[in-house]
């Protein structure tokens, strides 16, 4: 009993554990006012696409793309505003539902497997974005006025609500739930199984444009490497937070942000004490195969679908 309780709160133990480790080891700087700030842009780029992979990972599926879908759309907004700055934020989010959409059609209608299905994706979209940038594109620096603190966390706040409401109190994500749980009993009680596969990708697509689009008029720059390595930095922060790999009713939306937190936090933690970027990678895959492991020991965990 000790032990489920234990992994039940697997993710505020980690937040608490990393939290007050980097809190002593920076000597008091981790939650100073400029370093908090560093904290939140993390946390809202990982944060956003956690809440929206939470619906992936109760469909027992993974996405791989994402960080490609960020890159790709920041790319095709820097494009649309040499028409009008106007159409920077349609064409991110446009490009981002697209790409989620096609995603979920490979895998929901031509049983192609999430992990193959999504790498394959990320491999086409990151050569199409080199490709079409050939280095990199710029747009008007007047669009950092979209990079305030205020415009971010409004829009934060509306998604987690809407996304909260849509996976606990909407049919949707119960049947997100029933479909990882056991996809042939959710399409026996009438559950559009393939439908609710192929809107979950799509879903996690659109999101992933408007985090192209923050991404964009921060540095005012899209280059190739923009959304590098951030489909594990998701897939860490989900894990992290507690959710297991085989998805169904145990995987809860609070695990995404809990986690997203997390991992903000590891982050910046870990530039304030001087690791750098190799080492970080490796501390990160230490903790992603520990995180595996516990999900691993929760007792509804069964295969990776």
């Amino acid at each position: 009993m000790t032990k489920e309780k234990l992994l039940n709160n697997f993710s505020f133990i980690g937040l608490i554990l990393v939290l007050v480790l980097f809190e002593v080891l920076t000597g008091g700087l981790l939650l100073g006012r400029r370093n908090l700030i560093n904290i939140f842009n993390n946390f809202f780029s990982i944060g956003l696409c956690a809440m929206a992979y939470a619906f992936i990972m109760a469909l027992g599926e993974l996405d791989l793309s994402v960080g490609a879908i960020v890159g790709f759309s920041a790319a095709m907004g820097a494009f649309a505003a040499n028409i009008s700055t106007a159409l920077i934020l349609p064409a991110a989010i446009l490009t981002g539902l697209v790409i989620g959409s096609a995603s979920g059609f490979a895998i929901a209608k031509l049983k192609v497997e999430s992990f193959i299905g999504t790498l394959a994706v990320s491999f086409v979209v990151r050569g199409m974005t080199t490709w079409l940038l050939n280095g990199s594109v710029g747009i008007p620096i007047s669009m950092r006025v979209f990079d305030k603190n205020v415009v971010k966390i409004l829009t934060f706040l509306v998604i987690m609500v809407l996304f909260y409401f849509l996976y606990e109190h909407c049919a949707y994500g119960k049947h997100c739930r029933a479909v990882g749980a056991s996809a042939e009993a959710a399409r026996q009680s009438g559950v559009k199984v393939e439908k609710v596969r192929f809107l979950g990708f799509a879903l996690c697509g659109l999101v992933c444009g408007l985090i192209g689009f923050f991404t964009l008029v921060r540095a005012c720059t899209a280059s190739s490497k923009t959304g590098d390595a951030f489909e594990f930095d998701v897939l860490l922060a989900v894990l992290f937070g507690g959710m297991p790999l085989a998805g169904g009713w145990v995987v809860r939306f609070r695990s995404a942000v809990v986690g997203s937190i997390a991992m903000a936090i590891l982050k910046s933690g870990m530039s304030l004490i001087g690791i750098d970027g190799l080492m970080q990678q490796v501390v990160q895959g230490v903790i992603l195969i520990a995180a595996v492991a516990l999900s691993f020991d929760r007792k509804n965990a069964g295969v990776i679908k």
